[in-house]
């Protein structure tokens, strides 16, 4: 099989995608794997690649040993994004053949019609399959048309669109333990969890991303693919089989089913700045763009009916966690006094693993009191997620990826937030604290979101 990198020189793939092989090499589960890397760089195939082996020895974890021999089956050439600049890149190419496009969002849909004008989507001598990284689209719009131009060549079978979320194991693990433990089922519904908080907080800040970032911002960033996908799976109804058609079935119905926000979004959604963001360097002093965003959602189906789910994510906050908790209704106050809800939570980072909160009898001091338990497998490698998702385009596993209708459908949750934020300023918030004032706003009565400082000091 042929691996076909379009952006070969980029950050995307000395960082993630060839890490990730590499460690698929050393554990035995490629073979017969050749690499050809394109790129606009008018360099020879020796220089690039000396560089790309340069940066991986000053890369923590990279699995060195497995590099000689990826080495020996990568080439590099030249190319440019029309079908005349890839004709010749590409010229007698036969068999097996994924094409990943590692390029720049605006470049998508461009190289994925040079590719189909060659024929190259044709599946004659072997499967031909497109990987797509996100930001898949700005918003629905620029989404259906990206969609669209895709189609033009290429069947939905045949498209990979990258979401490293879901190849997490902490999102694998989440999908795994509420379908194989029967007992859950009955829990998993309204008249026992009271709402569903999803959080991803970051301490870090635009690290070399400012071009991107002050484009994108948090809700485009983080809670339109990322966190709705986590809610998706959270949400939908058990699938027949944990097949692709299956699983994106019922992702697509429960995204369909989220009540619109409405007009304005006072109440469902609030913003932030982190203070000092402005200064940053190639950020206008004019920017607006929310370096927090949080959203409630709510289903209207059987299972979720009047349960909100809380999104929420952003930079230079407090702690570097994220988890997706289930809060669960406690029992009612004439039993055992004003009881506080227990949590079910899926870790994310720093660490994976599960979080129990149950209430019991204190032995020293009479009444409730909460007992813990926790299960920590330990901490998951950066680039694992692209190995398992690597893997699973290899196979033509297409569980693991949002089809078509998910991202049309997660966008149009968020575009009436989106037309909303085109107008006014995000809210201020210092460095190092839990967010903007305004996101308490959107909570429910009685409800509160997690504190960050409690939530790392609890995994530790």
């Amino acid at each position: 099989m042929k691996l076909v990198i379009l952006g070969f020189t980029g950050d995307l793939t000395r960082r993630l995608l060839v890490p990730a092989l590499l460690r698929l090499l050393a554990r035995g589960e490629v073979k017969d794997l050749e690499v050809l890397g394109l790129g606009a760089e008018d360099l020879g195939e020796e220089e690039i690649l000396d560089r790309l082996e340069a940066f991986l020895k000053g890369l923590p974890g990279a699995e060195l040993s497995a590099w000689p021999h990826l080495r020996w089956r990568t080439r590099y050439r030249q190319a440019g994004l029309t079908p005349e600049g890839l004709r010749r890149a590409l010229q007698g190419l036969e068999g097996d053949a994924v094409f990943y496009l590692a390029l720049p969002p605006a470049l998508f849909a461009q190289a994925a019609e040079a590719l189909g004008a060659l024929g190259l989507a044709e599946e004659k001598t072997g499967f031909r399959r497109l990987v797509v990284e996100k930001p898949f689209g700005t918003d629905l719009a620029s989404a259906r048309a990206l969609n669209a131009a895709l189609h033009r060549h290429f069947r939905e079978d045949q498209i990979y669109r990258m979401d490293h979320f879901l190849g997490k194991w902490a999102t694998t693990n989440l999908l795994a333990t509420r379908f194989a433990n029967r007992f859950l089922e009955p829990v998993w519904r309204n008249c026992h969890v009271a709402w569903v908080e999803i959080t991803y907080a970051e301490t870090l800040g635009l690290e070399g991303r400012a071009r991107y970032y002050d484009k994108a911002g948090a809700l485009r960033d983080m809670l339109q693919n990322h966190l709705m996908q986590l809610f998706a799976l959270m949400a939908m109804e058990p699938p027949a089989r944990l097949s692709a058609e299956s699983l994106r079935a019922r992702k697509v119905e429960i995204l369909r089913a989220v009540r619109p926000i409405p007009e304005g979004a006072k109440g469902f959604a609030a913003r932030g700045q982190y203070q000092g963001y402005r200064d940053e360097e190639g950020i206008p002093k004019t920017s607006r763009t929310e370096t927090y965003a949080a959203l409630k959602l709510f289903v209207d189906d059987w299972r979720f009916q009047g349960v909100p789910f809380y999104l929420r994510s952003g930079k230079r906050l407090t702690e570097d966690v994220g988890y997706v908790a289930l809060a669960l209704r406690p029992a009612p106050s004439g039993c055992f006094g004003e009881a506080e809800p227990g949590y079910l939570v899926f870790w994310l980072k720093p660490g994976v693993g599960l979080y129990l909160t149950l209430y019991g009898q204190s032995l020293e001091k009479g009444g409730l009191e909460p007992h813990v338990l926790r299960y920590r497998p330990g901490r998951e490698p950066e680039a694992s997620a692209y190995e398992e998702l690597l893997l699973d385009v290899i196979r033509g596993n297409l569980s693991h990826f949002p089809s078509e209708e998910e991202v049309e459908a997660a966008w149009a949750i968020v575009d009436p937030v989106l037309k909303t934020w085109q107008e006014g300023e995000p809210e201020v918030y210092p460095r190092g604290t839990d967010g903007p004032r305004s996101a308490e706003e959107i909570l429910e009565p009685g409800h509160r979101w997690l504190d960050l400082g409690r939530m790392a000091r609890g995994w530790r």
